[in-house]
């Protein structure tokens, strides 16, 4: 008998084997418990946590070294956090705790500040007439170039009506000279108002049309009337001599590959103003005085998008934009606007409200060395903390700063002061 017994156990359980499978079941829950920090600077820190979907309980209490920074009631599986009040150049280890897990920690090492101690230095040239300077590039300390127009008296002490337009400086002085574009085999001479500098032997110039110095010779470039009409190139901007977008008045945009040239259409006739770039993201601005009018353009491959401005006035020109990708922004013009991303709803000027006078360049090496330059002079530089304001070393009676440019420790601003071309440097 136990004998039939033990088959038939055996069957059934062959059969149960067979025919009686469990159901498949999902993936095992998500326990994951994450603290990441994404962001920091000289002040704040974002941090990111990952609550996986196997918690019950989504509160959570966040320390930085001993203090309390928050307890969260955390909504979904990502939050982000953002922690002020930090000390420059310092680390923080962040500890989140949660019921039912392991505490978790993390350390933030906030961006030291740099420094507000500059040494000027300021020159003038021409000044026979409206001599002024538009634009600059630094290659190194003891290399840089500013362009423009800048009027001497000939030999008979008249005006020379062939402007001087480039100024080259060697480490002790400025040396200016006349820069020609060749058209049909004659030489005109006009006023330059852009320039882009990848290497001292690769410099574009813009005109209404390009002037390439090669590290020989300059050589005229003629822009496709398709692409360009009779517009000024009010902006350079680019990666190399095979990547780079011209920016200028009537709405007008063009990308250049090193071979050919593309057309891109912006929607707008306002001129703009100001092109610049940073980690894949275009930015460009525009504006007119009358009819009031601006705009912030996204640049992508050779299309446009129009970001908005909100709740800047309508009436207030844009002059020149700078940014860090999703950590700081900055739209400079009749205010001095910033976000900390594109996606924020909107633009602040409260904090930056830091000069009466109107803004016209905004260039940076990191969120922690920040120059917007401006009229009468106005010199501006965030450390990452505080905002300085050197006018009474930089200030210009009757002028103003038209761009600026830093490399290393040397800033260079370039203008006009009544009718002479101003270039100040800074050192630190």
């Amino acid at each position: 008998m136990t004998k039939y017994i033990f088959l038939a156990l055996s069957f059934l359980c062959i059969f149960a084997g067979m025919s009686c499978k469990k159901n498949p079941v999902g993936p095992p829950p998500d326990e994951s418990f994450v603290l990441k920090v994404t962001d920091v600077n000289c002040t704040e820190a974002w941090l990111t946590i990952h609550v996986g979907s196997g918690f019950t309980t989504h509160t959570a209490q966040l320390t930085r070294d001993t203090a309390v920074v928050a307890s969260i009631t955390l909504i979904g599986t990502d939050t982000t956090i953002s922690d002020t009040g930090l000390s420059p150049s310092h680390t923080y280890t962040y500890t989140l705790s949660l019921p039912g897990a392991t505490n978790v920690t993390t350390k933030a090492t906030s961006m030291d500040t740099t420094s507000h101690n500059f040494t000027w230095q300021m020159f003038t040239l021409g000044g026979a007439s409206s001599s002024a300077l538009y634009d600059v590039a630094i290659i190194n300390d003891t290399l840089a170039y500013a362009v423009g127009q800048m009027f001497l008296n000939d030999s008979t002490g008249q005006i020379d009506q062939q402007p001087y337009n480039l100024a080259t400086w060697d480490g002790t002085s400025w040396k200016i000279q006349k820069v020609p574009y060749y058209y049909q085999g004659q030489a005109f001479y006009g006023p330059i108002y852009s320039l882009e500098a990848f290497n001292a032997n690769d410099i574009w110039f813009g005109i209404g049309n390009m002037i390439h110095w090669d590290g020989q010779s300059f050589n005229a470039v003629e822009l496709p009337t398709s692409v360009w009409g009779p517009n000024r190139i009010n902006k350079i901007w680019g990666l190399s001599t095979k990547n780079f977008y011209i920016v200028g008045d009537g709405g007008s945009i063009a990308h250049y590959n090193g071979t050919s040239w593309t057309k891109i259409e912006s929607g707008t006739n306002l001129s703009f103003n100001d092109v610049f770039g940073s980690g894949g993201e275009i930015l460009a601005v525009c504006s007119q005085n009358y009819p009031p009018g601006q705009g912030v353009f996204s640049i992508t491959g050779n299309s446009t998008t129009q970001i908005s401005a909100y709740p800047i006035d309508p009436i207030e020109e844009f002059f020149s934009v700078w940014f860090v990708p999703n950590q700081q922004y900055y739209v400079v013009g009749d205010g001095v606007y910033q976000k900390k991303s594109l996606s924020d709803s909107a633009w602040r000027n409260g904090p930056l409200d830091i000069t009466h006078d109107a803004t016209t360049r905004v260039r940076g090496k990191n969120i922690n060395d920040v120059f917007i330059v401006g009229a009468f002079g106005e010199f501006l530089h965030w450390n990452g903390v505080s905002w300085r304001s050197y006018i009474g070393q930089t200030g210009l009676a009757d002028g103003s700063y038209t761009s600026v440019a830093i490399e290393g420790n040397l800033v260079v601003a370039v203008g006009a002061n009544d009718a002479q071309a101003v270039i100040t440097m800074g050192r630190r």
